[in-house]
């Protein structure tokens, strides 16, 4: 029986040692949530979802059309979202695009939508790759984003992708199952498309910014939310920011 005490008394010691070393935690890690809803540009009530997360030097994005109603037109293809991470020094990272995965569907508008290829490579190499393509925005025009992924032309915002870079529809994300003639034969993605980058060491999920859009369509048709709103939720963060320093 001393023996058992003196062993539990051994132990609790060890534990309290740990403890008292002061073993702190690394900082904790929890992915961020955007979502958005609205309606395209022809009336389809729409709903869309970013995550992103940061472990390490790598930043995980992973986009997602979670509409409850199935795509009908080009218009309600989620082809564009654009984002910022910058942090309390206002430095932003040096992104480098690495990957992008999603499952690639071939539409029919009288059949059911055919699997064409699951986790295919949807990361565009050369400018004129129809997949998904990544860019830096130029911080001297407006509106400023930071950083964007699209799949189309966007003549809407300025500082975002054009017409001779991507275009089409193909690869954009759609959700349900394909009944109109105007996606028919074409390649798009169903489900989640994850795009992976290195360049974030250093930087935190509390530095990913609460600015950001998605992009409908080929133009795109509509942007969720629009780039007002998103520049008046900007000016309310700002405003709350001050009164939190001032108290």
């Amino acid at each position: 029986m001393r023996v058992n005490v003196l062993k539990r008394l051994a132990l609790a010691t060890v534990v309290f040692t740990v403890v008292a070393l002061g073993v702190v935690p690394g900082p904790v890690h929890a992915s961020v949530i955007q979502t958005a809803s609205g309606l395209s540009s022809v009336g389809t009530p729409v709903s869309l979802k970013a995550e992103l997360a940061i472990t390490g030097d790598t930043l995980t994005v992973t986009l997602e059309n979670t509409s409850t109603v199935g795509s009908s037109a080009p218009n309600d293809l989620l082809s564009s979202y654009c984002f910022d991470i910058i942090n309390s020094e206002s430095v932003r990272p040096a992104l480098t695009y690495v990957s992008a995965t999603g499952d690639v569907w071939l539409a029919h508008e009288s059949l059911a939508d055919v699997l064409q290829t699951a986790s295919a490579d949807l990361k565009a190499v050369n400018a004129e790759d129809y997949t998904w393509q990544f860019k830096t925005f130029n911080a001297a025009l407006t509106p400023f984003l930071g950083f964007g992924l699209g799949t189309v032309g966007n003549s809407t915002l300025t500082n975002s992708f054009n017409g001779n870079i991507v275009g089409g529809m193909d690869y954009s994300i759609y959700t349900g199952d394909v009944t109109t003639s105007n996606l028919q034969e074409r390649l798009l993605v169903k489900g989640p498309v994850t795009f992976t980058f290195s360049g974030v060491s250093g930087f935190f999920e509390s530095d990913i910014s609460s600015s950001f859009v998605f992009g409908l369509g080929t133009a795109p048709d509509t942007l969720i939310p629009e780039p007002a709103t998103m520049a008046l939720l900007a000016l309310g963060g700002l405003a709350l920011l001050k009164r939190k320093r001032k108290s």
